[in-house]
């Protein structure tokens, strides 16, 4: 694990897993408690854990359909007593290199026993997380010619990684392989599991946490953008050009204050926005209007008409012009708006708030449509 981040560099390719131009699909599901679970895994060491999600896969299909959460995990007598269980697994199975690279595997599964990390559960509404010294204890051994990894997992730590608390969703396994760096390969997972809706908003010390294990892995905005956006960005997009995934991230900082900005300060909040090829909300040549796009922009149109007083038929006009790519920078986009009124509303300056919305919406939907 990292701990000098002034001598980070920017994440380069690994060489050991060249992209393949094998495009057939290989998807899985995933809970989300491990797609969002914060470590320090290296490239190979993220591959190896899906790949062992992969091999769990009647596990978790039972767990989603009950919904099993780390309060109502069933375990048997035998393993209660234990207080663990093991899983043993030829290294033939992992379908991520060939033999050649049989004692990198190796090694990466025994160095993923020394790496601690955090895993998410829920109370109520709200997310946490609790630390673990290592996913699983692992013993690599040889036997009728074969190599084989024996894994052993608390059911403590079992119960939290394999539990129903942040749902679940589907990744490709096609697309891990080919994704040149670690940021890349939990980017991919983040937009998997937050992407539902096309955006979210996300703390830079809560990224961090997420890409490196911990809230303060980059000490600047430049170095986290720079060292780990930047680099993932790119990689997806070049999946998304080559047809390989159909959706992209880009993402955009987000400052309350223009004096942080200028000074280069972490951002109050990173916007992410995923790029979907089936959301582009052009109707021209008669297409129609998906239903998920319908309803974001009548949200957005009673949004201007109740909250800004903005007059209803310039509400109607204006939010047909909403797009679902545009949904996390309009977000942000208002929430800059809201501070404007309310420091004019503060020093008693006169504002027309329905005129001053519409005008500067049609700004901003000039700018994307441009």
């Amino acid at each position: 694990m990292a701990t000098n981040n002034q001598n980070q560099k920017s994440e380069e390719p690994e060489p050991f897993l060249m992209p393949s131009s094998k495009q057939e699909k290989d998807v899985i599901t995933i809970m989300g408690v491990q797609g969002l679970s914060h470590n320090d895994f290296s490239t190979l060491e993220l591959k190896i854990m899906l790949q062992l999600i992969k091999i769990s896969q009647k596990l978790i299909d039972y767990n989603i359909r009950l919904r099993i959460n780390r309060e109502t995990f069933i375990f048997t007598p035998e393993q209660r007593a234990a207080g663990h269980i093991d899983l043993c697994i030829k290294l033939s199975e992992f379908d991520l290199a060939d033999t050649r690279h049989a004692s990198q595997l190796r090694n990466a599964l025994l160095q993923m026993a020394k790496h601690p990390l955090k895993l998410a559960y829920k109370l109520g509404d709200h997310t946490f997380y609790t630390q673990f010294d290592h996913l699983f204890e692992c013993k690599v051994c040889q036997y009728q010619g074969r190599w084989w990894v024996k894994l052993r997992y608390d059911l403590h730590v079992f119960r939290f990684f394999f539990s129903f608390d942040k749902g679940a969703c589907h990744i490709d396994l096609n697309v891990v392989r080919q994704c040149r760096g670690a940021s890349s390969i939990k980017l991919y997972l983040m937009m998997n599991c937050w992407g539902a809706k096309g955006y979210t908003m996300v703390k830079p010390e809560n990224l961090m946490a997420l890409l490196h294990s911990r809230k303060d892995y980059y000490k600047t905005w430049s170095a986290l953008k720079n060292k780990a956006l930047d680099f993932a960005c790119k990689d997806l997009k070049r999946l998304y050009d080559q047809r390989i995934i159909d959706q992209y991230p880009v993402y955009q900082p987000f400052y309350q204050s223009e004096e942080a900005e200028t000074h280069h300060h972490m951002p109050d909040h990173i916007t992410f926005t995923f790029i979907d090829r089936a959301n582009t909300g052009d109707t021209s040549g008669g297409a129609t209007v998906p239903e998920e796009l319908q309803g974001v922009r009548a949200r957005l149109k009673w949004r201007l008409y109740t909250q800004y007083h903005v007059d209803e038929k310039i509400a109607v006009l204006e939010s047909q012009r909403l797009a679902l790519d545009m949904q996390g920078e309009l977000e942000d986009w208002f929430q800059k708006k809201d501070y404007f009124i309310r420091k004019c509303q503060q020093e008693h300056r006169k504002i027309n708030v329905g005129a001053y919305i519409a005008k500067a919406l049609d700004g901003f939907l000039k700018d994307h449509h441009a």
